[in-house]
């Protein structure tokens, strides 16, 4: 005898594409951060180009070195938070 054909909401449906609520938690959390990463680059270059402007460098300095400064400090601050604090030796 054949199976059923499943509908799009079906229980299978959601444990077969690995979905779920857990799923769902981690789309959330990964969406969290792509949108602090783009808002915190974002901001640091506005004050980069403020501060070249405000400080009339000839060679824009801060609107590279801020960003850069934001992304080094948010992937450290993302390899500690995934390496879940144990100390492997």
């Amino acid at each position: 005898m054949q199976k059923p054909l499943s509908q799009p909401g079906d229980k299978d449906d959601k444990a077969s594409a690995g979905g779920g609520d857990d799923g769902r938690r981690q789309l959330m959390r990964y969406m969290g951060l792509s949108t602090e990463v783009a808002a915190s680059v974002g901001v640091s270059l506005w004050l980069g180009v403020k501060a070249d402007k405000w400080l009339k460098v000839s060679f824009p300095i801060f609107s590279w070195a801020l960003p850069l400064l934001v992304i080094v400090f948010l992937l450290v601050q993302l390899i500690k938070a995934s390496s879940g604090g144990k100390n492997e030796k």
